[in-house]
């Protein structure tokens, strides 16, 4: 009995608090605010480690570019049809994938895994320079 409730807790838990957070994740429809600018949407999942590490480097790098470019956070596993066709139309089949476009919402970049601050910085540069 006691390896019954073991293996049910086993497989409960981690269903239950993966349900919990892509629910309660921070998710904000991939259309940027400030269409005068360009955007940097971050396709994400909750339960992704990659994903975490990404959130830490777009928050050291947010601040310093936010006037230049708006981060949209995206959250990969949200049913609302503007993100799937997003999705669908970005070509995002694993997270972190981040998608640089411009004004006009035309891809620009598409950079798919985990990058280094340096890396996101240069990226960020390339867009804003043209």
């Amino acid at each position: 009995m006691k390896n019954i409730i073991t293996i049910l807790l086993i497989l409960i838990v981690p269903v239950a608090v993966y349900l919990y957070l892509s629910k309660n994740s921070d998710t904000t429809s991939a259309i940027a605010k400030d269409k005068t600018k360009p955007s940097i949407m971050i396709f994400t999942s909750a339960m992704c480690l990659d994903c975490q590490k990404m959130k830490s480097v777009i928050n050291e790098v947010q601040p310093i570019y936010s006037d230049k470019i708006n981060f949209v956070s995206v959250n990969a596993l949200d049913k609302n049809k503007k993100v799937q066709d997003d999705i669908k139309k970005y070509g995002v089949v694993l997270v972190p994938t981040l998608i640089f476009v411009d004004e006009n919402e035309n891809q620009k970049n598409k950079i798919e895994g985990y990058i280094p601050k340096e890396q996101l910085i240069n990226e960020i540069e390339d867009i804003i320079n043209g």
